[in-house]
């Protein structure tokens, strides 16, 4: 079975206050990317794990319709308490169960990094985009640097378990590049976050 990617739970929930100030911070980021947009009707989030992200956005400006969906059954279930009001789906990144040019806006933000066949998942998230993207992965040579300064993953020289593509910024701009016209490009430590447009 393909792997698509862990729980991001441990990423959006943290007791370590550096952490806190970090996970804020892209937040903050995401969101302010977010309504630079304007006005949108649809929405959806790929891979929403249990749905804290688009919490989050949707307390500031709340599409007509939101949906969500996330491999993991559990998240799922998560996600839909916390987002009652929205279409959560168990479903594959590389198989969305929504027609072509469906939605405003396509948000995919700590997936990327963790499927075996990214770009399958750039064209799906292409196909059912009708303007804008925001996607985002960690800014691995920093992600990974950061970790070996706490200790972590020594073995593994700081990579994070389950990240199977360790993309710098450069790197990722050029991947999204290929799919997306680039719009904007923040990078709050350790993230790389794009808004994209779909040509």
């Amino acid at each position: 079975m393909t792997k698509e990617r862990n729980s991001k739970h441990s990423k959006y929930s943290t007791g370590n206050p550096i952490s806190n100030v970090l996970v804020n911070n892209f937040f903050k980021t995401i969101t302010n990317t977010y309504l630079e947009i304007g006005k949108i009707e649809k929405y959806i989030e790929a891979g929403c794990g249990e749905g804290l992200l688009t919490s989050h956005l949707l307390s500031n400006y709340k599409p007509k319709e939101v949906c969500a969906f996330d491999i993991d059954e559990n998240e799922v279930s998560d996600a839909r308490k916390n987002l009652p009001d929205a279409k959560i789906d168990v479903a594959s990144v590389y198989q969305i169960p929504h027609d072509d040019s469906s939605f405003d806006l396509v948000v995919c933000c700590e997936v990327l990094e963790h499927l075996e066949e990214p770009n399958k998942a750039l064209s799906e998230l292409k196909r059912i985009a009708g303007e804008y993207l925001i996607l985002s992965v960690p800014n691995e040579p920093i992600w990974r640097l950061m970790n070996m300064v706490r200790f972590k993953y020594w073995n593994n020289f700081g990579n994070t378990p389950g990240h199977l593509n360790n993309w710098s910024k450069k790197q990722f701009v050029k991947l999204i590049s290929n799919y997306f016209e680039i719009i904007k490009v923040n990078s709050p430590l350790p993230w790389t976050i794009i808004l994209c447009k779909k040509h």
